[in-house]
């Protein structure tokens, strides 16, 4: 008799992109380093979010057999970033702001090495030939080595219980390391290179889906991270492998502002087989 294989994919639960109250946000030891938590790019609802799936996995520990973490890792210097660009007075662009390809064009917006320009040129104007995001200058988040790219306390210390319950490692993708590109979706960058293997298309996320009976999935944030990365994952599988996907529904928030990007993708997600449910709501064995 088949025994069925349940997966759980939790992409970039990552303190940077969580509310942390301010009880929580201890100083933590690094390398003999204090280190104070302050999320760079708090997504409202999230802490009760990771505490929600904390308490999911708790409660199904013996229930799941995968467990997945996708990690946002950036540098510095990364395209998203605001010291990657600069204006004519040399000043960099204040976080959320929107860089298109007409701004380059005009010179309002310039990388700040120059060398770069010819494939900044390229890459806004790929972006908005395909109809992907406009390229917005984020925060500096998710910084390899720091904090702010760590798995929120409660999350982790879930992942750490249910290892030792069940004796399996859980697996780690990274993705962004790449400055040149942004790297929303667990799978491929939004710009792949030729000779950058880790921003082309990594089967590993269809391979689980493909490779089990039923993945749920959660994580942040639903519009962007969660968001692409389910819609690469789909458009890889056939329609019976799209219903062995569940979104825990309650365990992940958008961006703010971001609110009717999330309900678009969610519909969009549905009408294709994507089931929707909440922590309490699911029975597993």
């Amino acid at each position: 008799m088949h025994q069925k294989i349940t997966s759980l994919l939790i992409i970039d639960p990552q303190y940077d992109f969580y509310n942390v109250p301010q009880n929580e946000q201890f100083t933590v030891n690094s390398d003999l380093e204090q280190q104070t938590i302050s999320p760079a790019l708090p997504v409202p609802h999230s802490w009760k979010d990771a505490n929600r799936l904390a308490t999911f996995i708790h409660n199904q520990q013996s229930h799941i057999n995968n467990i997945v973490v996708t990690l946002d890792s950036h540098h510095e210097y990364d395209i998203a970033h605001s010291i990657y660009w600069q204006n004519k007075q040399g000043e960099h662009p204040a976080p959320f702001t929107l860089i298109s390809h007409q701004d380059i064009v005009e010179g309002i917006w310039q990388p700040t090495e120059l060398k770069m320009l010819n494939h900044v040129l390229g890459y806004t104007q790929s972006l908005e030939q395909t109809g992907k995001y406009c390229l917005i200058i984020w925060p500096t988040h998710c910084v390899i080595d720091s904090v702010g790219h760590s798995i929120v306390a409660p999350i982790e210390a879930a992942i750490n219980a249910w290892e030792i319950q069940t004796a399996i490692h859980h697996q780690i993708i990274s993705k962004g390391e790449n400055p040149h590109t942004e790297h929303y979706g667990g799978c491929e960058a939004e710009y792949p290179f030729i000779d950058d293997a880790k921003t082309q298309f990594d089967p590993q996320l269809v391979d689980l889906v493909k490779s089990s009976d039923h993945v749920f999935i959660s994580g942040q944030a639903l519009s962007h991270c969660v968001a692409s990365t389910v819609e690469q994952i789909v458009a890889k599988l056939s329609p019976n492998d799209i219903n062995k996907l569940t979104i825990l529904i309650d365990t992940t928030s958008p961006v703010a502002g971001f609110e009717q990007q999330a309900k678009t993708f969610i519909d969009n997600m549905t009408n294709l087989g994507v089931k929707m449910t909440t922590t309490t709501d699911v029975i597993i064995g």
